[in-house]
């Protein structure tokens, strides 16, 4: 059968198909670098709290750990999923908004410390009345989450196409809905991982398992305050994203400022959890 086209019509080769299958394909977990050392972090249990007191000095004390961040010691630059909601730092500053929320990270000999040391560390907090829905988010009475967004909104979009009110008027009928989803997660294969490295020019290597590392790049970048030509992000193969790993995460900055800090290469994954 002739085709018309070499493309349309045709199967597309799946060209990285055979190293995934046979074992070959290398991805960022699997990498090593000399004298790498292992970050772990300390995430809220709270879904809305304010934080009184961190204490990182037992942390600080045990044997193997080579460096312990907060936002005391790290960049408070705010960053985002774009400009137009960049409401986000690396560690939480004043107060947690999720359950999740990067509080703390640890670099350490091994992970097995880096996780003992996370658990070291000592936060006080005192409660606030969480706010779990786009209803009570708009309610009034209810607390803001971020203290830069009136009324608990971030931003406000109206679309109209055509003659609205007189689509209404002609419209047989006219229906109102209120849709809503359940919770959903993109549940890829692959835990997100990032491995930083910095030169002694002062070039930080970044290897993330990313679907977007030119978005990374772009935020670490701003982030540690360095230059866009001193910045690397690579991508090795990627064992599924969907969407979750098309942003740049706390926990990818969280390890670039591990490295910088240790000056050594730092590795975090994070775990199925």
């Amino acid at each position: 059968m002739n085709r018309p086209f070499s493309v349309l019509g045709s199967r597309a080769v799946r060209i990285d198909a055979p190293d995934k299958l046979t074992g070959k394909a290398v991805y960022t977990d699997d990498l090593v670098r000399p004298g790498m050392l292992f970050g772990a972090l300390l995430q809220s249990p709270h879904p809305h709290a304010r934080i009184l007191r961190i204490d990182t000095s037992r942390a600080e004390k045990l044997p193997g750990v080579a460096a312990v961040l907060t936002a005391a010691n790290s960049p408070q630059v705010k960053f985002g999923v774009s400009p137009a909601r960049y409401d986000e730092t690396v560690f939480c500053i004043d107060k947690v908004r999720y359950i999740g929320d990067e509080i703390a990270a640890v670099a350490a000999v091994d992970l097995d410390t880096a996780i003992e040391a996370v658990r070291l560390i000592r936060v006080e907090y005192e409660e606030l009345k969480p706010v779990l829905s786009v209803e009570e988010a708009l309610d009034p009475a209810s607390p803001l989450i971020h203290e830069m967004y009136a009324g608990n909104v971030c931003s406000r979009v109206e679309q109209d196409f055509g003659d609205v009110e007189a689509a209404r008027k002609d419209a047989f009928i006219v229906r109102t809905d209120r849709l809503s989803s359940k919770m959903q997660n993109g549940a890829f294969i692959e835990p997100q991982c990032a491995l930083a490295e910095v030169d002694g020019q002062g070039r930080l290597t970044l290897w993330s398992s990313t679907q977007a590392p030119h978005y990374v790049a772009r935020t670490v970048a701003m982030v540690l305050g360095l230059p866009e030509h001193k910045v690397r992000v690579a991508s090795p193969r990627v064992g599924g994203g969907f969407g979750p790993k098309a942003a740049c995460s706390s926990m990818e900055l969280a390890t670039c400022l591990l490295a910088r800090a240790t000056g050594r290469p730092v590795k975090t994954t994070f775990t199925r959890e």
